[in-house]
C-alpha cells in the first residue's frame, strides 16, 4: 500500500501562519481593524505600488539582481507624465510615463549586462540619477495628477479598488511566468550558477536586460497609481521605496543570493507588511515602533526560514544515506 503523504511544513505555509497570527492579534485588540471598508481602502488600497513592484523585483533577485532605482523610476515617470499632461493632454502623458519606465530599465539593464557593473552599484548610481533629474525637471515643486492617473487611483470596480484588480491580474501572471515557464526555471538556473547557464547556451544577457526593462515598465503602471491616490508627489518620494519593495521579497524567502524564492511568499510578504502597516497605525502605535516591529517580523521570518531549509537539507542528507547500495 501507498503510503499517505503528511502535511509538509513549507516556508510559506510558515509564513502564512505569520500573517494570520498578526492578523488575529490585531483584529483582537482593534475591531475597526476587522471592517470590510478598512480592509479593502485602507490596507489592501495602501500597499499596492509597493505589492506590484514586488513582483519583478522577484524574479530579479532570484537571477542574482537587484534593483535600488525602483521608487526613483516611479518617481521619475510620474513627473515627466505629469508635466506632459499639462501641455499635451493624457494621451501623450500615458506614453511619456511608460516609456519613462522603459526607458529607465532599459539603461539599468544595459550597464549591467554591457558594462559588466554590478547591480548594486549600478542602480544605487541610477537611483541618484533619476532622482537628481526628476528634482531638475520639477524643479522641486510638487507634480499633479491627470484624469487617467484618478482613475486607476481612485475608480473601484464591485466595490473594490481597480488597482486591487490589477494586482490580481499581475500577482497571476507573475506566479505563472515564474513557476510555469522555461523563463522561470532559466531564472533559477542564472542565480544559482550564472556561468553554467551561458554554457548551457542560454542567453543570460538577453534575460537579464528583458528582467531590468520588465521592471521598469511596472514601475511606470504602478506610478498612474501612486499619482493617482496621493494626488500630488514631490522629487523624493521615492527615497525609501526601494527598501520597503526589498524588504517585502526577502520577507517571502527569496534569497538575496539568487536561485531561491517564489512569488507565492513575495505575495504573502505583502500581506504581512500591508497588516502591519495598517493594523499598526489603527491601533495608534508611533512610527518608531511601528518600524522596530516590522524589523523583528522580518527577522524571525528569516530565522524560520534558515530552520525549515536546514531541516530539508538533513531530510534530503538521511534519504542519500539511507539508500540502498546498486549491485555491481
Amino acid at each position: 500500500m501507498a503510503k499517505k503523504k503528511g502535511f509538509k511544513l513549507t516556508f510559506n505555509a510558515i509564513l502564512f501562519l505569520i500573517w494570520l497570527f498578526i492578523f488575529a492579534g490585531i483584529a483582537t485588540i482593534s475591531s475597526a481593524f476587522l471592517s470590510p471598508n478598512y480592509l479593502i481602502n485602507v490596507m489592501l488600497r495602501n500597499i499596492i505600488e509597493i505589492g506590484m513592484v514586488a513582483l519583478p523585483m522577484t524574479l530579479i533577485i532570484i537571477m542574482g539582481g537587484i534593483d535600488l532605482s525602483v521608487g526613483n523610476i516611479m518617481v521619475l515617470a510620474s513627473t515627466l507624465g505629469g508635466l506632459a499632461s499639462i501641455s499635451l493632454g493624457s494621451g501623450p502623458a500615458i506614453l511619456i510615463t511608460l516609456v519613462t519606465g522603459l526607458v529607465c530599465g532599459l539603461i539599468n539593464g544595459l550597464v549591467i549586462v554591457k558594462a559588466k557593473i554590478s547591480p548594486m552599484v549600478t542602480t544605487l548610481a541610477t537611483m541618484y540619477l533619476y532622482l537628481g533629474i526628476s528634482r531638475g525637471i520639477s524643479k522641486g515643486s510638487s507634480i499633479y495628477s491627470y484624469d487617467f492617473a484618478t482613475f486607476l487611483g481612485n475608480t473601484s470596480l464591485f466595490g473594490i479598488p481597480l488597482q486591487i484588480w490589477i494586482y490580481i491580474l499581475l500577482a497571476v501572471i507573475f506566479t505563472v511566468l515564474l513557476s510555469k515557464t522555461t523563463l522561470g526555471r532559466k531564472l533559477y538556473s542564472i542565480g544559482l550558477n550564472e556561468n553554467a547557464t551561458r554554457y548551457a547556451g542560454i542567453d543570460v544577457d538577453k534575460i537579464k536586460l528583458f528582467m531590468y526593462v520588465l521592471c521598469g515598465l511596472i514601475c511606470a503602471l504602478a506610478s498612474f497609481i501612486w499619482l493617482g491616490r496621493f494626488t500630488s508627489i514631490k522629487f523624493d518620494a521615492g527615497t525609501n521605496f526601494n527598501m520597503k519593495v526589498i524588504t517585502i521579497v526577502v520577507l517571502g524567502g527569496t534569497s538575496i543570493n539568487g536561485g531561491i524564492g517564489s512569488m507565492a511568499g513575495t505575495i504573502i510578504g505583502t500581506l504581512i507588511i500591508a497588516t502591519l502597516n495598517s493594523g499598526l497605525t489603527v491601533m495608534n502605535i508611533p512610527i518608531d515602533v511601528q518600524t522596530i516591529v516590522q524589523g523583528s517580523v522580518l527577522i524571525v521570518s528569516l530565522i524560520a526560514y534558515a530552520v525549515v531549509n536546514s531541516r530539508a537539507k538533513k531530510k534530503k542528507l538521511i534519504k542519500i544515506q539511507a539508500a540502498p547500495k546498486q549491485a555491481a
